[in-house]
């Protein structure tokens, strides 16, 4: 494989050739699996090839990488090493992820005990959804409270710093990766007490002026109340991107660049997975890519019927104008978050909709033992422009046709094709998929199933 240079807005090969990236995210939060599904390699990676993917979200976690103050366990860094060297035989590119969900394992995934300094405070046992705990949990604000302000760890070293000499190891050991095109340094930071004081001060606010706001029944919501009670947290936590944020993300930039000139990987926090804009700016040396989540209001519970496109499509819009306003490469670095139902595919090509017009990367969220067998999630395996010599200037894919418009420059460019093509050569992947070879000539090329 070659390495991914970053040119604008998109990803490039050192020959010139633009690549797009398509793939999913795999996340094994389970502690007592050292975060390994097993027979993972023996089972994904031949379901990724069948799929077309070419990218892959990797989740790493500070527990496994740190799980004393001050030691790196490089047993868990060199078994995350030969996953990765098993993507590259794959074709498979890679960023790899320091995720957390509810800031410290002891609550989901993410900082081992001795760096989750919550105080002893309490944490609900129960949470209609999951994520409601950031906001109802007295332990994980003062845990990620802590974390920000850099307090000292049981050896008296800072949380921060700490965090810091964990991403230099990280960075020495994946350096030598070419497929590795990035570092995430944290998955959807939270920011604290700062966020409960944000959604507070716009429920007053609300309460003053007479308003009906009541989050437990966000049905009963008007438009115009969300766009006002969001206006008041949306400026908070742009606040918190612009300063604590991009603190922290410079800090980490300094700790990959001692080793490696891999781009770090940036998305905004935690809420920014909604329609909340994003504070975050660019980095210094320009080696960045911007990786935006989104979801609608509905994921993880059982209220699907209620999913809501208009929104989506709006999300996305609000992050592509991040991207214009950045000037960075983008991969959606999560979406969906789907239940398997008669209704996934359906919702999965309403997406792939969204990253054709945007020429995005995407990784889906994301990957589970035994989705090989699934089929509603056959969505995911779709036509699109892999690698080509020049560039891509629209794409659309459908199950049985792949139209795309490209400028040419001499060297051979691929596709993937979920179907046998009709006219043009190709070479087998799978049963049913293939890579098929573009002419040199810029145009338009409309493949069809044979």
């Amino acid at each position: 494989m070659e390495k991914l240079f970053i040119k604008g807005t998109r990803f490039v090969t050192a020959s010139g050739k633009e690549v797009l990236l398509h793939g999913e995210n795999v996340l094994c939060r389970d502690a007592s699996l050292h975060h390994f599904y097993p027979d993972f390699e023996e089972k994904a990676f031949p379901y990724f090839r069948k799929m077309g993917f070419n990218f892959m979200r990797f989740g790493i976690f500070w527990d496994a990488a740190e799980p004393e103050p001050g030691c790196i366990d490089r047993a868990y860094l060199n078994r995350v090493k030969q996953i990765v060297r098993t993507a590259e035989e794959n074709g498979i590119y890679v960023v790899l992820d320091m995720h957390q969900d509810l800031f410290a394992a002891k609550f989901i995934d993410g900082a081992p005990d001795w760096a989750c300094l919550d105080e002893g405070l309490p944490h609900p046992e129960h949470c209609d959804l999951w994520y409601e705990a950031y906001l109802s949990s007295e332990a994980i604000i003062r845990a990620a409270d802590n974390f920000w302000a850099n307090a000292p760890a049981a050896d008296g070293t800072g949380l921060l710093d700490h965090y810091e000499k964990m991403w230099e190891a990280i960075s020495e050991t994946f350096s030598d990766c070419d497929n590795v095109i990035g570092f995430e340094p944290m998955n959807e930071p939270f920011m604290g007490s700062l966020a409960r004081e944000s959604f507070g001060m716009a429920a007053m606010h609300m309460a003053e002026k007479g308003i009906p706001f009541d989050l437990s029944h966000p049905e009963n919501i008007t438009p115009e109340a969300q766009v006002e009670f969001m206006g008041i947290v949306a400026g908070r936590f742009l606040e918190f991107d612009r300063t604590v944020l991009m603190d922290f993300y410079r800090r980490m930039q300094k700790a990959v660049r001692k080793h490696s000139d891999k781009p770090i990987v940036t998305g905004g926090n935690i809420y920014c997975s909604t329609d909340i804009p994003t504070g975050i700016e660019k980095l210094s040396d320009g080696l960045q890519i911007y990786a935006p989540h989104g979801y609608d209001s509905v994921v993880d519970s059982d209220r699907y019927e209620l999913y809501n496109k208009d929104n989506v499509a709006r999300l996305f819009a609000h992050k592509k104008e991040a991207q214009d306003r950045l000037g960075l490469p983008t991969v959606v670095g999560e979406w969906g978050a789907f239940p398997s139902r008669d209704f996934t595919n359906d919702l999965i090509r309403f997406m792939n909709g969204i990253l054709e017009e945007n020429l995005w990367g995407d990784a889906y969220c994301e990957y589970q033992p035994g989705q090989e067998q699934d089929a509603n999630f056959s969505a995911l395996c779709r036509a699109y422009p892999m690698e080509i010599s020049g560039s891509v200037t629209s794409f659309h894919a459908d199950e049985a046709s792949l139209t795309l418009t490209y400028e040419a420059v001499p060297g051979e460019s691929r596709v993937f094709l979920p179907f046998i093509p009709k006219h043009y050569p190709y070479t087998a992947v799978s049963e049913n998929t293939c890579i098929c070879t573009l002419p040199s000539a810029e145009g338009t090329v409309h493949l069809v199933i044979a």
